[in-house]
């Protein structure tokens, strides 16, 4: 592994830097160590790709949804037109 030898100044607000020495402490690394891994597993090529991956499926599960709430919309009205002749005396 390649000895680090830049420096890099990175300002955040009180909150952030908490927040990321929060996240190094769990898992048992340094803030810079959070950093360098976080910069090598940001691709935004790659991230794009799920995020279009990830929205198809979305879409689709959706549509999915949307034909099963017609069915029980259309069993629901056929019960209660069902239950309303059977209340007028016209099912048997």
């Amino acid at each position: 592994m390649a000895v680090a030898t830049e420096r890099v100044v990175v300002l955040m607000t009180r909150s952030e830097k908490r927040a990321l020495e929060s996240k190094a402490k769990r898992m048992g690394a340094s803030t810079a160590e959070l950093v360098r891994r976080s910069v090598d597993a940001f691709d935004p090529e790659a991230d794009s790709g799920e995020i279009e991956k990830l929205l198809k499926l979305l879409a689709a599960s959706h549509r999915a949804t949307l034909a099963a709430l017609d069915k029980a919309d259309r069993e629901l009205a056929e019960t209660r037109a069902y239950f309303a002749a059977k209340v007028r005396g016209d099912a048997s």
